[in-house]
C-alpha cells in the first residue's frame, strides 16, 4: 500500500518540483538497455585481471613467488606491491591500507597480488598459483580481544582507532538526582550492503590519461586517491561512473578501481575486472558492529534529566570512514529527545575482521536502537505510557540536540502524531489468530544530521547551459547509484530556469566533464547538489530575463519564465518562446550558461563534542510498526510499518515514497535477519544463499507518509530522504517485539532462534 500524504497543496500546473514524475532513466533500466559496470566489463580484445587475496586474516608476508603463475599460457603479468609506482596506499580518511600488501595482511580480504591475462580462465588459473610465504600472527576478532592487555597489535599504534566524547552539562550529578534510572545494553551486528550490482568495470589509457569506468560514490575523490596510490598527477586520472545498481555506502572506499587502474597503467592496455558475489562480500567493508550501554535518568513526571552512553565499535582491519562514524554515533546519542545533561564515550577498536565504514545510517542507525530501547524501559519503570513519555521529551523548535546545536525547524512531534494516526494506535487490537501468536506495536522517532558536518568543507558544484539545439544541459559530478539523482537534478533545473522537464539532459559523474559535487552519501545530494543546480539555474534564468527585457520591452523584474516561454506577469498573454530567446541571446553574445557552488558552513565540535552548528540541517521522521510473534518458534512477522518523513519539500513525491519503502525494507533486514557470520575472521556466508536479505514474502504493508515543512536553505525547501527510513525501522520493530512478548531483545538481528532463546531464558528453561 502506498499512501503518500503531502501537507501542502499540489504544485501549480506545469511546476516540475513537487510533481510525481516517471524517472528519466526508468525505461532504459527496466528494458535492459542500461549498461552497468558488469556489462562494460565484457570485452572482445582486452585483458582480464584477477586479485589474489590473503590466505590468513593476520600474517606477515615474507615472500611472494610469481613464477608458477607467470608460466601459465596467456598470462601477461603478475604484479605485487613492489610494482606499484605510487604510495601503494589508500583510505578515505587516513591512508592506512595497501593496494597490494607488501609486508603484512590484516584481514582475509587484503590483496597481495594482481594477475593480468588474455583470458579470464588464464587469470583465474594463475591466481591460484601465486605462492605467498606467510608467517601467521595471532588474530584479534572481537572487541574484547582487541582491548586485552596482551592483544596482538594490528597497527603500529595498537588497536585503538580513536575516541569520541560528548560532555553537555553534568550528567553524573543529574543522574544522582534522578527519581528513576534505567540501564540497557544492546549489540548490533555486522551487515553487508548487499547491493545487486557487484563491483565490475574497465580501465584503459586514453593517451596519457588513465581512464576508469567503475562504480564508486565520489568520482573526484576517487581520482585523487588513485593518483596518490599509483603515482600520477590528478589530471592524468579520469573516473567515469557507469550506471550503478545500489551502493548504500558500500562503494565509498576504493576497491576495484585500484586494481583496474594498476593493470591498465602498467600494461598500457584495456583491462576488465568483475568481482563475484563471494569476492564482493569478502573484500568489502561492512556496517559497524556496535555494543552500547545506555543509562537514562528522569524525574517521576517523565522529564529526562540525563543520559550516560558508552559505545564500543568494531572497526575491522583499517580506518575506512570509522572516525566519522564514531562522531555520528556520538552526536546522535540522544536522538530526537531533549536531554540537558549528556555524557557519551565512543571507542573504535581495530580487529582482523573486514574494515567497517559507511553504510546507510552511518552510526545513527545503531544508536537509535539503543535510545529507543532505553525510552521504552524508562516508560516501564515510570509506569507511564511510552508514547506520552516521548511526547513530553521530544524536541521542539528552539531546543538543542546532543551537540547543543539549536534547531529552528523541528517536526518530531508532528511526525510521531502522523505515524500513530496511520498505524491506528488509539484503536490498536492485540487479538491474534492463535494463542501462540502475540501482537505488538512499536514506535520510533528520528532526528538526523544531514551531510558530513563537523566543519568538513562540504560543497557541491553544478553547471547549466543551453546547447546549440536548445536543450538544457545540467552538469554535476554527483553520482547516481539508483536513488533518483538524475530525476531530482532535472526537476530542480527545469523549475529554476523555467523550462519543461522533457527539455533537460543531465550529465553525471565524469571527472573530465563535470564539476565536483561531493559524495553520494550522508543524505546530502538533494540538499547540496539540488541547491547548486538551483543556484546555477537561477543565474541562467536571469540571463533569459535580461534578453527578453529588451524584446517585450519591460523591466526584467516584471517578467517570469515557465513552460519554455518568458512572459509579462501583468499580462501573461505577452510572451516570447524560448527558441526565440535563445536565438536572440546568441546573437547578442550571451553565454547562456551558468555555474554555481553551494557550500554551507558547519563548525567543528570542540573537545566536549559541542558545536553551535555541527550539521547544516536536520531531518525528522517517525515509524510505527505492528508485528506478530510466534512464542513457540520465536518467528517474527512484521504486519505493517508506517514511515512518516518530513522532507521539507518532496521534489518528486512518488520517488521519495519509493526511497522510504526501500529504506524500510533494509531496516527490516537489519532488525530481523541480516548478519555477516564469521569464524576467526573468515566470512562463512559470502553469498545470498546464506546471507539472508528480505524478499517479497517478508515485506509487510508499508505506508509512506510525506510531510513538508520547508527548509530555510534547501532547494525549494527540500532536505532529502536518504538514510532516515532505515534508521527508524529497526527500533520500531524491536519495540513492537518488546510490546508483544514483554522482553527486550538486546542483540540484533532478532532472528527466530534469538527470540526463542530469550523467551526460554525468561521462563527459566
Amino acid at each position: 500500500m502506498t499512501d503518500i500524504r503531502v501537507s501542502e497543496a499540489a504544485p501549480a500546473s506545469g511546476a516540475p518540483v513537487g510533481r510525481s514524475a516517471t524517472r528519466i532513466d526508468a525505461r532504459d533500466k527496466v528494458t535492459g538497455k542500461t549498461a552497468y559496470g558488469g556489462d562494460r566489463a565484457v570485452l572482445q580484445d582486452g585483458l582480464h585481471a584477477r586479485v589474489v587475496r590473503a590466505a590468513h586474516p593476520h600474517a606477515l608476508v615474507r615472500r611472494i613467488e610469481t613464477g608458477p603463475a607467470l608460466a601459465v599460457p596467456d598470462v601477461v603479468a603478475v604484479y605485487t606491491g613492489k610494482d606499484v609506482p605510487g604510495t601503494n596506499l589508500h583510505g578515505m580518511i587516513r591512508r592506512d591500507q595497501e593496494l597490494l600488501a607488501t609486508s603484512k595482511v590484516r584481514y582475509s580480504g587484503d590483496a597481495v597480488a594482481l594477475v593480468v591475462a588474455r583470458t579470464r580462465q588464464a587469470a583465474e588459473r594463475a591466481s591460484k598459483l601465486v605462492v605467498v610465504d606467510y608467517e601467521p600472527l595471532p588474530g584479534v576478532f572481537t572487541i574484547d580481544e582487541a582491548l586485552a592487555p596482551d592483544a596482538a597489535a594490528i597497527h603500529l599504534e595498537g588497536n585503538i582507532l580513536g575516541h569520541q566524547r560528548i560532555r553537555k552539562g553534568d550528567a553524573l550529578a543529574a543522574m544522582a538526582e534522578a527519581d528513576v534510572v534505567v540501564e540497557t545494553e544492546s549489540a548490533t551486528q555486522s551487515v553487508d550492503h548487499a547491493f545487486l550490482d557487484t563491483e565490475a568495470g574497465v580501465a584503459y589509457m586514453d593517451g596519457e590519461v588513465l581512464t576508469i569506468e567503475a562504480a564508486g560514490q565520489w568520482v573526484h575523490e576517487e581520482a585523487r586517491l588513485l593518483a596518490l596510490a599509483l603515482g600520477l598527477p590528478f589530471e592524468r586520472v579520469r573516473i567515469i561512473q557507469p550506471p550503478t545498481g545500489g551502493a548504500f555506502g558500500g562503494r565509498e572506499d576504493l576497491g576495484i578501481q585500484l586494481y583496474l587502474g594498476l593493470a591498465a597503467l602498467l600494461t598500457g592496455q584495456r583491462v576488465e575486472l568483475a568481482f563475484s558475489r563471494a569476492e564482493s562480500m569478502i573484500a568489502r567493508h561492512k556496517r559497524h558492529p556496535i555494543r552500547i550501554r545506555y543509562r537514562l535518568g528522569a524525574r517521576r513526571d517523565g522529564t529526562i534529566l540525563a543520559a550516560v552512553v558508552q559505545v564500543q565499535a568494531d572497526e575491522g582491519a583499517y580506518a575506512s570512514t570509522g572516525k566519522a562514524v564514531l562522531r555520528k554515533a556520538a552526536s546522535h546519542a540522544t536522538g530526537p529527545y531533549r536531554v540537558p545533561n549528556v555524557h557519551v564515550d565512543v571507542t573504535g577498536v581495530f580487529t582482523n575482521n573486514n574494515p567497517t565504514g559507511a553504510m546507510r545510517g552511518f552510526g545513527a542507525s545503531q544508536i537509535a536502537i539503543a535510545y529507543e530501547g532505553a525510552m521504552d524501559k524508562l516508560a516501564e519503570a515510570l509506569g507511564m505510557d511510552r508514547v506520552e513519555l516521548r511526547r513530553r521529551n521530544l524536541l521542539l523548535p528552539g531546543d538543542a540536540v546532543t551537540t547543543s546545536q539549536i534547531l529552528p525547524v523541528v517536526s518530531a512531534q508532528e511526525c510521531m502524531a502522523a505515524a500513530l494516526e496511520h498505524i491506528g494506535w488509539e484503536g490498536r487490537s492485540y487479538e491474534t489468530p492463535a494463542p501462540h501468536l502475540k501482537r505488538g506495536y512499536g514506535v520510533s522517532v528520528v532526528c538526523f544530521g544531514l551531510g558530513y558536518g563537523d566543519g568538513f568543507p562540504d560543497a557541491s558544484r553544478a553547471r547549466v547551459r543551453f546547447s546549440d539545439d536548445g536543450r538544457l544541459e545540467v552538469y554535476t559530478g554527483a553520482v547516481e547509484v539508483g536513488q533518483g539523482l538524475v530525476q531530482m537534478a532535472a526537476q530542480v533545473a527545469a523549475q529554476a530556469v523555467g523550462v519543461t522537464i522533457d527539455r533537460v539532459d543531465v550529465i553525471l559523474a565524469d571527472t573530465a566533464r563535470t564539476p565536483e559535487a561531493g559524495s553520494s552519501s550522508a543524505t546530502r545530494q538533494t540538499f547540496f547538489t539540488g541547491s547548486a543546480v538551483r543556484k546555477a539555474g537561477v543565474e541562467l534564468r536571469h540571463q533569459l530575463l535580461d534578453i527578453v527585457g529588451t524584446l517585450l520591452p519591460v523591466h526584467p523584474d516584471e517578467l517570469d519564465v515557465a513552460d519554455d516561454a518568458c512572459f509579462e506577469r501583468a499580462d501573461p498573454g505577452r510572451r516570447v518562446p524560448l527558441s526565440a530567446i535563445l536565438l536572440e541571446g546568441r546573437r547578442r553574445g550571451y553565454s547562456l550558461e551558468a555555474e554555481a557552488i553551494f557550500e554551507p558552513r558547519t563548525i567543528c565540535q570542540d573537545d566536549d563534542g559541542q558545536s553551535v552548528r555541527a550539521f547544516v540541517t536536520y531531518l525528522f521522521a517517525s515509524h510505527a510498526a505492528e508485528v506478530l510473534v510466534d512464542v513457540e518458534t520465536g518467528e517474527v512477522k512484521v504486519q505493517k510499518i508506517v514511515a512518516v518523513h518530513d522532507l521539507g519539500k518532496a521534489i518528486n513525491p512518488l520517488a521519495a515514497a519509493g526511497q522510504i519503502e526501500g529504506g524500510v525494507v533494509q531496516g527490516l533486514g537489519m532488525a530481523l535477519m541480516e548478519e555477516v557470520v564469521r569464524h576467526r575472521g573468515r566470512i562463512l556466508n559470502p553469498n545470498f544463499t546464506d546471507y539472508i536479505v528480505p524478499t517479497a514474502m517478508d515485506v509487510p504493508e508499508i505506508v509512506p507518509v510525506i510531510l513538508e515543512n520547508p527548509d530555510p536553505i534547501g532547494p525549494f525547501g527540500a532536505r532529502g530522504v536518504g538514510e532516515p527510513p532505515l534508521i527508524g525501522t529497526p527500533p520500531a520493530i524491536l519495540g513492537a517485539i518488546h510490546d508483544a512478548i514483554g522482553i527486550q531483545i538486546s542483540q540484533t538481528p532478532a532472528t527466530a532462534e534469538r527470540v526463542w532463546r530469550t523467551l526460554q531464558q525468561a521462563a527459566g528453561r
